[in-house]
Parts: C-alpha cells; sequence; structure tokens
C-alpha cells in the first residue's frame, strides 16, 4: 500500500516558517551606536539617575553628561570624567534593562568622549551606564516621537 500525503499541511508549515524567518529579521536591527564626528554646541538631557552604588563612583571624581549632537536628532555625545582612570564599562540599556551596546572604555585619560547614535530605536526609555565593578552611574535618554496635527482652511 503507497501513503499519500496531503499537501495542505506541507503549505501551511512553509508559510509559517517563512512569516516566522521574515519577522526575525526585524528584530535583528543593525546597532552600531558609536559614530565619529565633529563636537557641535551641547544640548542637555534628563537628569543624572543617583542610585546608592553611584556614590563611591562619585566619590573618585566619576561623572557622566550627555548632550545631544545637534539640534535635532538622535545623536548624543557622552563626556565621562574618569580622573583615577579606573577600568570602566559603558552600557547603553532599553526599558527592560536589556543590553543593546557595551564598550571598554579608553583609559589612556582622564576624560572620555564618545558619540553615539540612536537613531534606530523605537521609542522608550534608554540608560547610558557606566560601571567599575559592581558600582554604576547612570544617566537616562527619552526617545519620544511626537506628531504635530496642522490644519490649514481656505475659503474662496
Amino acid at each position: 500500500m503507497k501513503k499519500t500525503f496531503v499537501a495542505a499541511p506541507k503549505r501551511f508549515l512553509t508559510a509559517a516558517l517563512l512569516v516566522i524567518g521574515i519577522s526575525m529579521q526585524t528584530f535583528a536591527q543593525d546597532r552600531a551606536f558609536a559614530y565619529a564626528a565633529e563636537e557641535p554646541a551641547k544640548r542637555e538631557t534628563r537628569a543624572e539617575k543617583a542610585p546608592e552604588a553611584a556614590n563611591y563612583m562619585a566619590q573618585r571624581g566619576c561623572k557622566i553628561d550627555i548632550s545631544q549632537d545637534g539640534a535635532r536628532g538622535l545623536r548624543f555625545l557622552v563626556h565621562i570624567d574618569n580622573p583615577m582612570q579606573d577600568k570602566l564599562t559603558l552600557y547603553i540599556k532599553d526599558t527592560n534593562n536589556n543590553t543593546l551596546h557595551k564598550e571598554a572604555l579608553d583609559l589612556t585619560s582622564p576624560r572620555f568622549v564618545g558619540r553615539y547614535n540612536l537613531e534606530k530605536l523605537e521609542d522608550g526609555d534608554y540608560t547610558f551606564e557606566i560601571r567599575n565593578g559592581k558600582n554604576k552611574l547612570e544617566k537616562s535618554v527619552v526617545i519620544k516621537t511626537q506628531y504635530m496635527v496642522n490644519r490649514a482652511v481656505s475659503v474662496e
């Protein structure tokens, strides 16, 4: 006796796998955050968080400042003062504490300036975090898209 297979479940399974494969590509965004450019005028973002663990780093003179690179857009300059030249790691995290970017910082000078492009990220709260072992300093950036309705009327 010869077995015959129904083609409908195979087609359904193939279509489902195709949809899943395409949707997985949308989640694998290009996460190249660092970029090089000239340093323009500063524009400050939200205030620095002050967790209890930050006291140790603040006592050692560590400080993090974030300014917007240009008047518009989602490019940021991150200034980190590290006078003791401690070994630091920079993290960019989302609201769910997922690490989007991790970078060991250059320790050859007491001041680090990095440029980061967040234009491909969705709306939400993002945290720039520098760590020295278990101690950390954080600074938040909120991305929020605002739409403006402009209605024009003319009477003739």
